[in-house]
């Protein structure tokens, strides 16, 4: 089937760095921006006093989001263009961004040499005194209020480390030794926290580009944003555009990296068939904590800088390394890998979809789809897609008489509308799977037009929070068609459909593609709605059986996105035909006692409860007894789940293990995901849940 040239998008930064921009070329760029959302945009927004202000917030965000730079009186400077910045970008002018960068590189240099000078005193941490909330979340209100609020902020920052660091005997040891470990450690907690906010400093100040061009950047993706989450500003990159980096080389662990905005690196995404994304443990959002080599010692890198990184990450040659990670759930995770060479397009035994088969109650089929690929961007012709994939494992599970299969969309992030819709018709026969309404509010229906099915028995999709975008189509049009039982938790919510436009007012809808500019935007051209009329915006996707997760305590949905687009609804397709209906209810009812004595899944629901309550912003105490009582508080109730029985024996399909014996090191982190598999909670749920689909 022909791809759509639209996505949806997974979630995704890019970073700000950009080629030489002069504050005239800006000004075109942010004028650009919106006559194209005026043009182009699905609902575009008015350029008022509301979007000036909008602005306004957003570039003071992006620019101290810490509160750390800026004075009050800065913003008082400032604060005659909060309702007119509307007014400076269609006329093309500069005065505002002019004001804001010669301000913005008085405080940073301002914030060096104040982090300089409070560096050279050990911080006391027996002295009594907090950080209040008002003082971490507003700006300060003199000079001599931001070094205070910078002294407190690095103490803090300085006691953190010192909690992660402190073991579970420190308590029982005699004061003097604990003021001594103290003396010692908090010397070098300082150290770390004050060279992570002066790199942070000096990477903006000495900017290869200049910090015009760094503003300039923020200024033109601030407005874009402006208009809804997943529009967005692309500036051409000062180096290899890092979304596909170490994916080009020859050998390479295979994720894709952006800036964690508080400091070091986050996966951006995984490249298929690459050792990252086999080895299960990894998804968009970890963050890079440390690394080890084979024989050398630990390298923090928690508040690495990207280009810091890259450049380190290339040491490691071809030797083998241990990444630990932490998760978006807060949890941490250490995992090995070595660099491979994945071929470009990969081939039918690529790994790039993993499946097992689970022996229990009765024989099922799992598949794991962490990532959708051949996205938008994608003009390899011969890498097969996500969906080709999925149906190839399919096919090697029907071999081993499966009664049933799970697809885990669990936190998969998005990818193209054609792989959605032909991941969709491997479950259905032709026919529509979703509609998309744009600015001239017509509606376009999006069909599967393959004749037939690969796969026609029970099927269970799990979902959590972190499954958005095509992840999200996929889940909806299989459960408006009655073929799938969704369990899980509540998916993001993201319903819109993007295009990257080369930035330029006189392009159209035919001829974009021929277009070539130094900038790009991504631009939401189209509203998804299911083929019932609903839409998945906002609330996403309901599962059929709710399991608690404990992404719930930790990540926003869509709904909670600044100037996310509202949900609505049309008509029903008139060429849908759902299949009979599931017993969903009865399945509900039948799995809830499970559910309800699951030892696992209460104690979720429990830490879900508890680290919702902890999030609320409180005065931090910056005496290390006090902080550590505070701490010891805070993980009273974080007692993780106890893992659940297991139900069922894993194994792989015959096909893959044939190939598991020529590859020792596959064959390990092969036996490590099927561990985790045996062990998921939710996995078993899906299993019973199949279970009784084939009884009944």
């Amino acid at each position: 089937m022909k791809k759509l040239p639209v996505a949806l998008f997974a979630l995704t930064l890019l970073p700000v760095l950009s080629y030489a921009q002069t504050a005239g070329k800006v000004a075109d760029e942010a004028f650009v921006i919106t006559r194209m959302v005026s043009k182009f945009h699905a609902e575009p927004r008015q350029l008022n006093a509301s979007f000036s202000a909008d602005v306004f917030k957003g570039m003071l965000d992006k620019a101290d989001e810490d509160r750390i730079f800026f004075t009050q009186n800065d913003i008082g400077r400032l604060n005659p263009y909060r309702a007119v910045i509307a007014d400076e970008i269609k006329k093309r002018n500069t005065a505002y961004l002019d004001l804001f960068i010669s301000i913005y590189r008085q405080r940073l240099r301002q914030a060096d040499s104040l982090v300089e000078i409070i560096a050279k005193s050990p911080f006391n941490f027996y002295a009594i005194e907090k950080l209040t909330v008002a003082e971490d979340t507003l700006f300060a209100a003199s000079p001599v209020a931001l070094r205070l609020k910078l002294y407190k902020k690095l103490k803090a920052n300085a006691l953190d480390e010192l909690d992660d660091d402190i073991t579970d005997d420190f308590k029982t040891w005699p004061a003097p030794k604990q003021k001594k470990y103290i003396d010692s450690a908090g010397l070098a907690a300082q150290k770390k926290v004050v060279s992570s906010l002066k790199r942070k400093i000096g990477n903006i100040l000495q900017n290869p580009y200049g910090i015009e061009r760094y503003l300039g950047n923020l200024y033109c993706e601030t407005i874009a944003s402006c208009f809804d989450p997943h529009t967005e500003f692309f500036p051409p990159q000062e180096k290899e555009n890092f979304e596909s980096e170490l994916g080009k080389q020859p050998f390479q662990f295979g994720f894709r990296m952006k800036e964690d905005k508080n400091g070091g690196v986050l996966i951006d995404n995984l490249e298929p068939g690459s050792p990252a994304y086999k080895s299960g443990k990894l998804n968009k959002g970890d963050k890079f904590m440390s690394l080890q080599w084979e024989g050398r010692k630990v390298v923090d890198v928690s508040d690495i800088s990207m280009d810091d990184f890259i450049e380190l990450i290339r040491q490691s040659g071809h030797n083998k390394v241990l990444f630990t990670m932490k998760k978006t759930d807060g949890s941490t995770v250490q995992l090995t890998l070595e660099r491979e060479q994945v071929a470009a397009g990969g081939g039918e035994d690529d790994g790039r979809v993993k499946s097992f088969v689970l022996k229990g109650k009765i024989t099922v089929g799992y598949i794991y789809l962490p990532a959708f690929y051949e996205d938008w961007e994608s003009n390899n012709e011969g890498l097969n897609g996500c969906a080709n994939d999925v149906g190839r494992e399919i096919i090697k599970l029907k071999k081993e008489n499966i009664s049933g299969l799970i697809l885990d969309l669990r936190s998969n992030g998005g990818g193209s509308v054609g792989e959605a819709t032909e991941l969709a018709g491997i479950f259905i026969d032709a026919g529509p799977v979703a509609q998309v309404k744009s600015k001239d509010e017509k509606v376009a229906t999006i069909k599967d037009t393959d004749r037939g099915t690969v796969y026609d028995g029970p099927l269970v999709i799990l979902v959590n929070g972190y499954s958005a975008s095509a992840s999200e189509m996929v889940a909806g049009t299989l459960q408006d068609y009655n073929r799938a039982v969704i369990i899980g938790s509540p998916t993001y919510g993201k319903a819109t459909m993007q295009v990257v436009l080369p930035m330029d007012t006189t392009i159209t809808p035919e001829n974009f593609s021929k277009v070539v500019t130094e900038d790009n935007l991504k631009l939401t051209v189209g509203k998804l709605y299911r083929v019932t009329g609903a839409s998945a915006q906002f609330k996403g996707v309901q599962p059929d059986i709710v399991l608690p997760d404990m992404l719930d305590a930790y990540i926003s949905k869509g709904a909670d996105e600044p100037f996310a687009l509202r949900p609505g609804s049309i008509a029903p397709n008139k060429y849908y035909t759902p299949y009979a209906p599931l017993p969903l209810k009865t399945l509900a009812q039948s799995m809830q006692t499970e559910i309800d004595t699951s030892q696992f899944f209460n104690m979720v629901k429990k830490l879900v409860a508890f680290t919702k309550q902890q999030k609320a912003a409180k005065d931090i105490p910056l005496n290390i007894n006090d902080y550590l009582a505070l701490s010891m508080a805070n993980n009273a109730g974080a007692t993780p789940p106890v893992p659940p029985v297991k139900k069922f024996i894993v194994q792989s399909n015959a096909d893959e293990q044939e190939r598991l014996q020529a590859n020792s090191l596959l064959k390990e982190m092969n036996e490590d995901f099927s561990k985790r598999v045996a062990a998921d909670a939710y996995i078993s749920i899906a299993c019973d849940v199949l279970a009784k689909m084939k009884t009944e």
